[in-house]
């Protein structure tokens, strides 16, 4: 853990908090906080990571304090990059901005910054201090740390499942399981990822549009990717090019030749006509994607989860009862104790109107 002075730690969390609701906008780049804060903790200058990415949250908020920024202490979520992308170095704004402090919440683990930021910034003679496993950095960049580390996205899977255990109706399509407060939520949730994840037959299902519809967030456009391991109608509305939002469809090199010629597709090594769930990640990662939420059914689910590729888990329970026609959660007797056998715990547990989401991580 680190051992940043308490003032320090909360400026830190102050950056995590400005950034967190733009999670999802940033592309491929970290949704980084930044602060400039004086000698007497007045805040001079915040910034976020700008929508697509650029420009940094770091030169932002030192160009919103101006010369104010001399002598004061910078304050970010994450270590300033010392490399040239579409913009300059963001540990060179912050040495001529002339600070005399910068205090980051973890190094970058970006090969291409991995340290060489700090050290750059200590060369020009200004003080840094760095944390390390700090809770609210690795939320904030989960996605990104991952994508770095481990070569694919965060995945955070979110189920539905009705008071008898069932996630639909067999030969129907979507059934309503959960109250309008819990769809906010999953509509934020949409918002905030990067990526949203069906299996092929949810998409065949309940045709879905995969979109956000919340008041204000309408442009968060999270990219829609379905593992395709059969035949699909052209007629989804996960085909359509004038929605404004991209759909990639993952699968088996050479398996599916049904898919629409205009649309995206991925190939990746498979089984039996299924994209392998690791590579077909991995091939997200690629493209910069950090964080994918999964809404598909049992089968994608119970796949993930066998593969140990799900980081979390979101499950909304409704008081809705479906009946003998139900499709079961998993094929697993009780989905909680699975997770629980699985090493997942629950980390929150609340109400969300009529219904309830506990949500279970790796511990």
């Amino acid at each position: 853990m680190s051992d940043l002075a308490p003032a320090d730690l909360r400026w830190l969390e102050a950056a995590a908090r400005i950034a967190m609701p733009y999670r999802g906008t940033t592309a491929e780049n970290p949704t980084v906080g930044a602060l400039v804060v004086s000698d007497g903790g007045i805040v001079l200058g915040r910034g976020v990571t700008a929508a697509g990415g650029r420009p940094h949250a770091e030169p932002q908020a030192l160009a919103m304090a101006g010369e104010r920024a001399r002598g004061a202490t910078l304050y970010v979520t994450l270590e300033p990059c010392n490399h040239w992308g579409r913009t300059p170095p963001c540990v060179d704004a912050a040495i001529a901005s002339g600070v005399a402090r910068v205090v980051c919440g973890a190094a970058d683990p970006d090969p291409r910054t991995a340290g060489q930021g700090i050290e750059k910034l200590k060369a020009a003679g200004i003080s840094v201090d760095a944390g390390s496993g700090l809770s609210f950095i690795e939320r904030l960049h989960e996605g990104f740390f991952s994508r770095i580390r481990r070569g694919r996205p965060f995945v955070a899977a979110k189920l539905a499942v009705s008071r008898d255990g069932m996630i639909g109706r067999r030969g129907e399509g979507n059934v309503a399981i959960t109250g309008e407060e819990a769809r906010r939520w999953t509509h934020m949730q949409r918002a905030l990822h990067d990526a949203v994840m069906v299996g092929a037959g949810t998409a065949r299902l309940d045709n879905p549009r995969l979109n956000v519809r919340l008041a204000g967030l309408r442009d968060r456009r999270p990219l829609r990717v379905v593992m395709a391991g059969r035949k699909l109608p052209e007629s989804l509305t996960l085909f359509a090019t004038d929605t404004g939002q991209e759909t990639v469809f993952m699968a088996e090199r050479g398996k599916v030749e049904s898919i629409f010629e205009r649309a995206d597709v991925v190939w990746v090594g498979g089984r039996d006509g299924y994209p392998d769930a690791g590579l077909a990640l991995s091939a997200l990662a690629d493209r910069g994607v950090g964080r994918v939420l999964v809404e598909g059914g049992a089968g994608l689910n119970d796949a993930l989860l066998d593969a140990g590729l799900i980081d979390r888990f979101h499950l909304l329970s409704g008081e809705t009862i479906i009946g003998a026609q139900g499709l079961p959660a998993s094929v697993h007797p009780s989905l909680p104790e699975r997770l629980t056998q699985l090493g997942f715990g629950v980390v929150e547990s609340r109400r969300l109107g009529c219904d309830m989401l506990t949500t279970f991580e790796k511990i």
